[in-house]
């Protein structure tokens, strides 16, 4: 028996990175798992590798940073699956740009998909945890969140607003037995990553020398962790921010050209 068996879980973001490796690990862990893609058909291959290992998924689409489509989308939720008993806000972008070139479009983006998004999922899933007798948010951040990179800075202020907002909710909702938590991550082997090293915009190599464990972390390390904060297994803990990140924070230490 896994840790959420019988229960349902939604994850955004769930088509792929992250998202998906989260989405994989709750369904081994017992769990319905309601993936949420920005389109339907981007989220269909990780509900068919779900099915392939005989768990239980469905995928929806959902502009996560546009209230009317959240709105619909949980209400399909509810109707179907039933109330979730876990929320992961996983959908991210990162778009990195001199903050001296940066557009109004990129901060807006970056902020609705990163920021945005996590009020208007987890508002729309408290309201029905609040009527089932609880459940759990993890909302995904980043080292970002705390650490200033040059280069970021939209990506760091919404990180950084993530955590701040997973306060607030934990101590306002407390009450209705519902708990919220952060888990931050540093550099995970991702798509994403791979695709802002092929843009020019980083280098992994680079990232692996700066890590105290000389290598990025992995999807099932994060969601390893998510089905931590996500279950009874930390049934005390809420309002925290969980960084997952070989050392990076902890790192103050300067060598010059050997670091």
């Amino acid at each position: 028996m896994g840790v959420f068996d019988t229960q349902l879980a939604v994850v955004t973001g769930a088509s792929r990175g992250l998202g998906r490796d989260i989405a994989l690990e709750l369904a081994r862990e017992g769990a319905t798992v309601a993936c949420i893609a920005t389109k339907v058909e981007n989220a269909a291959s990780t509900v068919a590798a779900i099915e392939a290992a005989g768990g239980r998924a469905r995928a929806y689409g959902c502009r996560v940073e546009r209230a009317d489509e959240v709105t619909a989308t949980f209400a399909a939720i509810g109707a179907e699956l039933g109330a979730p008993r876990l929320l992961v806000n996983n959908a991210g972008i990162s778009d990195p740009a001199p903050t001296l070139d940066m557009s109004e479009d990129n901060w807006d983006r970056q902020m609705d998909i990163n920021c945005k998004s996590v009020f208007l999922c987890s508002q729309a899933a408290a309201r029905q945890m609040r009527v089932e007798g609880g459940g759990a948010i993890v909302n995904i951040g980043s080292i970002l969140g705390r650490n200033a990179f040059p280069g970021t800075l939209a990506y760091c202020v919404s990180k950084a607003a993530v955590d701040q907002m997973t306060k607030v909710l934990a101590i306002e909702w407390a009450r209705y037995q519902i708990r919220v938590n952060c888990v931050a991550p540093g550099y995970v082997q991702t798509e994403m990553i791979d695709e802002l090293e092929a843009g020019g915009k980083l280098k992994i190599r680079d990232l692996e020398r700066r890590t105290p464990m000389r290598r990025l972390g992995t999807g099932h390390e994060i969601a390893r962790a998510v089905v931590y904060m996500g279950s009874s297994e930390s049934s005390w803990v809420t309002g925290e921010t969980l960084v997952i990140d070989g050392g990076w924070t902890a790192y103050g230490f300067y060598q010059g050209s050997k670091s």
